[in-house]
């Protein structure tokens, strides 16, 4: 009787940007996407520090926090897709409230997940949003 192996590997995530204020969700989500297979992360921790990166033609996927001191990053992504970028985006919040999610619904391409999330979660969303 022969048998096989199957050997599953996880799919390899295009490039990615983070933006997010607080290190240490920037180092877990860098961890994260190094174990997704990510060829390259840039991690930002201000919107203005993120626009030009969010701007590069080979950033694959764009993972944002949704509260900023003053502002949210649904402003931050409707400034980026009024410059015609479309990168996918998956928005992270520790407080996931209605209007969080609203804000985050009518924007394509994009997902929202709450903190904490699970690593199953997060690798979930960044699945379905790229359908890899």
């Amino acid at each position: 009787m022969k048998t096989t192996t199957e050997k599953t590997t996880a799919p390899q995530l295009p490039p990615v940007l983070v933006v997010d204020d607080d290190p240490h969700v920037l180092r877990t989500i860098e961890a994260l996407c190094a174990s997704m297979h990510s060829p390259q992360l840039t991690l930002r921790s201000t919107t203005d520090s993120a626009l030009e990166a969010a701007m590069d033609p080979k950033c694959g996927l764009i993972v944002c926090d949704y509260r900023f001191p003053g502002h949210s990053g649904v402003d931050f992504i409707r400034s980026v897709r009024q410059r015609g970028v479309t990168t996918p985006v998956l928005f992270i919040s520790g407080t996931p409230d209605a209007e969080a999610v609203l804000g985050a619904a009518d924007i394509a391409n994009c997902t929202f997940i709450g903190k904490p999330f699970t690593i199953d979660r997060f690798r979930s969303a960044i699945s379905e949003l790229l359908g890899i």
